[in-house]
């Protein structure tokens, strides 16, 4: 018998109202719902039971590649659907958040899989593990070329530079335009200018390649379409 079988059996009881606490706490974004409308709720669910059955998997095997190799399988399945991986690796934190507040004696044993299912999400080599890894340095100095710190602001920064990485893994610069484009009307049914989305995509551009000044042309190939897409 597995040493963490109390473990599974409490997550098999407790899945579906973990899963929905994250679902609430991730769903304040009204992104979720514009993006995906109905299909956010449906899939999200479906989603969350998966996470917790695969996180049940790997405790009862003792083998945290379990947790990874799924990670990373359905990375790649969301992120030419409309999401980025900082989405998911959101949804692995608050999950391992809302566990390590149960009362449950081995809790951090399932805490830190989530941790190494996030960790797995880093792309294993090439220009898009060098923006992840860079990502919160990308962040910070686009914030400060905007003077524009607030909570929201960093967030969408942080997205957009997570959608760089993926459409560089997935030598798609299309991910990153096609997402644009969306966002770019979505800001507008909220009665944001375009030239500000431009102006948070050119911090991020500039500091990209202030991070990263040998890929300066991947990374011009990569912003231009985004660029012209959030222009109209």
């Amino acid at each position: 018998m597995s040493r963490h079988a109390a473990l599974v059996e409490q997550l098999e009881a407790a899945g579906a109202r973990l899963s929905e606490r994250v679902l609430a706490e991730m769903y304040v974004d009204p992104f979720w719902h514009e993006r995906f409308d109905r299909r956010a709720d449906t899939h999200g669910r479906q989603d969350g039971r998966f996470h917790v059955q695969y996180l049940q998997q790997a405790l009862a095997l003792g083998d945290p590649a379990v947790l990874e190799n799924y990670a990373r399988w359905l990375q790649q399945v969301l992120t030419t659907r409309g999401m980025c991986t900082r989405h998911l690796a959101e949804n692995f934190e608050r999950l391992a958040a809302a566990i390590a507040e149960e009362p449950w004696p081995d809790r951090q044993a399932a805490v830190d899989l989530l941790r190494a299912a996030t960790a797995a999400l880093t792309y294993p080599d090439g220009l898009a593990r060098a923006v992840q890894l860079r990502a919160e340095a990308v962040v910070r100095a686009a914030a400060a070329t905007l003077a524009d710190a607030d909570a929201p602001v960093v967030a969408e920064l942080d997205a957009l530079v997570s959608y760089c990485a993926d459409a560089l893994a997935l030598a798609s610069p299309a991910v990153l335009a096609n997402h644009v484009a969306w966002l770019a009307g979505f800001h507008t049914r909220r009665g944001m200018a375009r030239e500000r989305l431009v102006a948070r995509l050119a911090a991020v551009r500039a500091a990209l390649e202030q991070e990263l000044p040998e890929s300066r042309a991947a990374i011009a190939g990569l912003l231009g379409p985004a660029l012209a897409a959030a222009s109209g």
